[in-house]
């Protein structure tokens, strides 16, 4: 099924910032021109998905929003899915879904495929959660000269931004993102909050380039980060020659090579060898989708818990390196499905990264809107808890100490402020002789 959703938007106080959008892209091997590729799904078969599915966890229930750049919903992959497509691009002038084959097509039918796929077509993909409600948020075809529309621009919101509040907006489960790139603004920033006080699970791919630095929004706390491994475990190595170890991954999955939609210089009907961290993220939010189905009584803050807690296929003591590529190690749908996220922490593990965005701060208030408790306050003064005597004379006492405390420090400061100029006039005398 394919329908047309109703946006939404919030309005922020600040001015807006635009924010180009770059695609965690995928890596393209040569096209197979009208060759029928092999199944080439094997993290289906490593992550045992024909079994869960018979187990009756199919994602049922769960709404899904996939922010990427541009789709074709008519494909026959798509047929019988639960597709929507919200209306109005992320970037000005551009349409979020269209027919005509190119890379950002190629790669949003891609990575929603991973997700709600039947199978059939070029690249035969089948999801991870075919029957999770999926929306489609699609920046549209701009790339780099992606600018933001006039209701991101009157709610202060970069492009990604706005694409965020409304999947929040929209009642999204979890978010997942296979693009990032530029920087944000103080208002995306509250989106994220947001998302986190909101329990919303981000789940963004990294980069494939091999850059440490943190982008956003991978790079940013609160933000489930994916990279993506071969099957051997391995991370991809770049076209610069080095393992693509990023900065503050939080878990790797498998990303490829699998069959694409699509190919270049080819049609809808053909398929190539895709490979990125792309890939891997659908597949991680497709495992948040089934533990959340198993385990209904789970928070989505306890089952990012479990997702870093039982990483490959054993139990062991949480072990995490920020800068080996891999995070808390290679998700694992299989041991997350057999532990209760019920035990572990109702809080977001991931808000200890390098970059400390959005601030403790930003993430208070907005658990204050959410829950709509005042935001906590630092502890009161002895001073203050102190009772006043009955006649008020206490706090008469206080007001006159403090008096002549303050003029005594007056009263220094300018004998001070002589001595000194004194010693001054003195010194550039000398220097002068």
């Amino acid at each position: 099924m394919v329908s047309a959703g109703r946006p939404a938007r919030r309005r922020f106080r600040h001015g807006a910032a635009v924010v180009g959008v770059i695609a965690a892209s995928l890596l393209m091997a040569a096209p197979a021109h009208g060759a029928t590729p092999d199944a080439g799904q094997w993290w289906y078969d490593a992550y045992g998905v024909d079994q869960v599915h018979a187990e009756g966890l199919t994602g049922q229930g769960l709404k899904i929003a996939v922010i990427d750049s541009q789709m074709n919903p008519d494909l026959p992959v798509f047929e019988g899915a639960d597709l929507t497509i919200a209306p109005g691009a992320g970037c000005r002038d551009a349409e979020p879904t269209t027919d005509q084959l190119n890379d950002h097509s190629r790669h949003g039918s891609t990575v929603t495929a991973l997700l709600i796929g039947n199978g059939t077509g070029a690249g035969a993909i089948s999801g991870i959660v075919p029957d999770a409600s999926v929306t489609f948020y699609g920046f549209g075809d701009k790339g780099d000269d992606c600018v933001q529309t006039p209701e991101a621009a009157e709610a202060g919101l970069s492009p990604t931004g706005w694409l965020f509040q409304r999947a929040i907006d929209d009642g999204a489960d979890i978010i997942s993102t296979s693009q990032g790139g530029g920087a944000s603004n103080y208002e995306d920033l509250a989106v994220v909050a947001e998302a986190i006080a909101r329990q919303i699970p981000i789940v963004a791919a990294t980069p494939n380039d091999g850059i440490t630095g943190a982008i956003f929004p991978s790079g940013y706390s609160g933000i489930v980060a994916v990279n993506a491994v071969d099957q051997q475990q391995q991370l991809f190595v770049t076209e610069m020659g080095v393992e693509n170890a990023i900065l503050d991954t939080t878990v790797v999955a498998p990303g490829g090579p699998f069959p694409s939609i699509g190919a270049p210089e080819g049609t809808w009907d053909d398929s190539n060898r895709t490979q990125g961290a792309s890939l891997a993220t659908p597949l991680v939010a497709g495992i948040l989708a089934l533990t959340a189905q198993k385990y209904p009584d789970a928070t989505m803050n306890q089952l990012i818990q479990s997702l870093i807690h039982n990483t490959g296929p054993d139990d062991h003591e949480l072990s995490y390196s920020p800068d080996n590529g891999y995070g808390y190690g290679v998700a694992s749908l299989g041991h997350v499905l057999r532990v209760d996220p019920t035990s572990y922490d109702d809080v977001n593990p991931l808000l200890d990264k390098a970059v400390q965005q959005p601030t403790a701060e930003q993430i208070a208030t907005a658990m204050a809107a959410v829950t709509g408790d005042a935001p906590a306050t630092s502890e009161p003064s002895e001073a203050a808890d102190a009772p006043a005597d009955a006649d008020g004379s206490g706090m008469g006492t206080l007001l006159v100490v403090g008096a002549i405390v303050v003029g005594i420090i007056v009263v220094g400061a300018v004998i001070l402020t002589i001595i000194l100029v004194r010693r001054s006039h003195r010194t550039d005398r000398e220097g002068q002789s």
